[in-house]
């Protein structure tokens, strides 16, 4: 009908009921159509991880979606890439899901207001801090625990390029971005929310192998949450997510190959 439709799916878990028009429809559509439709559909869906709401209701989006092809995904670690990212979403033609954090909902941050119809690109990544050492990449909420990791790591001699990929999908990921960095480098690690069986990391790990391998100097090395049904419990919760201490350790043991 022409329309760019925006729809809410209040939390990702509840993506599942939706599975056959999502997947088997919105994303293959082009596709089945060869070439001749355009399938202008954004997706809104909060990742609740952190409020205690249990495990139908506390999905990362981002493994599930890459499975299928056809599909962009956006995952903005604050306000000024959310802005720019969402109206780049909505001058294409093709389905995007916009992954947001509740966690990053109250954090503040610095947009033009004299023009909020600025575009970010999807596709490509944003260099957060440059460094020499140690190539670390994430996206959303994960972005602050790296940037805390970071700082304390600074003050024992390591230095972090950490790098916001920003856009996630498979086909999306900003390998070049990636790559420029890991010839500075040659060490990679990956961070996440999700729980390992619902990450990306993995297979980001492998194709950066792929297509890095001369630039590597250590095994690539993947952090992620626990691969359980989020708690109920924020306690349990809490330890079953990756912390900033714990991304610390992890980058300080890939580092300590290359250093």
């Amino acid at each position: 009908s022409g329309l760019r439709p925006i729809v809410e799916i209040m939390f990702p878990d509840f993506s599942l009921v939706a599975a056959d028009q999502l997947f088997n429809q919105i994303g293959r559509l082009r596709y089945m159509y060869g070439n001749a439709m355009d399938v202008p559909v954004v997706i809104r869906t909060r990742v609740a991880i952190g409020c205690g709401y249990g495990g139908q209701h506390s999905m990362d989006p981002a493994g599930v979606f890459s499975l299928f092809s056809g599909w962009t995904v956006i995952a903005p670690s604050n306000a000024f890439d959310y802005i720019g990212l969402f109206n780049s979403a909505m001058t294409g033609t093709d389905p995007v899901l916009m992954i947001e954090h509740h966690a990053l909902y109250p954090v503040p941050s610095d947009v033009p207001v004299d023009d909020l119809d600025y575009l970010v690109p999807i596709g490509k990544a944003k260099v957060i801090k440059a460094g020499s050492d140690v190539t670390v990449v994430s996206y959303s909420k994960m972005i602050q625990e790296c940037q805390q990791a970071v700082r304390n790591l600074e003050q024992q001699g390591v230095s972090v390029e950490l790098i916001d990929l920003r856009t996630i999908s498979p086909h999306d990921i900003d390998y070049e971005t990636v790559g420029q960095s890991l010839a500075k480098t040659g060490i990679l690690v990956i961070v996440e929310q999700a729980p390992k069986g619902l990450s990306i990391g993995p297979r980001v790990a492998e194709r950066c192998q792929a297509m890095f391998f001369d630039h590597l100097d250590g095994p690539i090395m993947t952090i992620s949450g626990r691969d359980i049904p989020a708690p109920v419990s924020r306690r349990l919760e809490q330890a079953a997510v990756p912390s900033a201490e714990e991304i610390q350790q992890t980058i300080w043991k890939a580092a300590k190959r290359q250093l």
